[in-house]
């Protein structure tokens, strides 16, 4: 499991890797947004850095879409 909170440099690295990962997963939705695997890295993504709202947002569609990662993906963001 990665660690919410860095430390030092490794931190504004690692929280910025994600934030660019999560524009290239909201790009990849534009082509299909209605894939459960990428929805559920985004909804990851946004739980790694802390953006609970969003990330709930993406649990809300993907459990119309696949309830299996949508309840791996709530055990992601509540840390379950």
């Amino acid at each position: 499991m990665m660690e919410r909170n860095y430390k030092g440099i490794f931190s504004k690295m690692g929280e910025g890797l994600l934030e660019k990962f999560i524009e290239d997963l909201k790009k990849e939705l534009e082509q299909r947004p209605y894939d459960p695997e990428t929805l559920f890295k985004l909804g990851v993504a946004y739980s790694r850095v802390g953006k609970v709202s969003e990330a709930r947002e993406v649990y809300k569609k993907l459990k119309d879409i696949d309830k299996e990662k949508a309840k791996e993906l709530l055990d992601i963001i509540y840390g379950t």
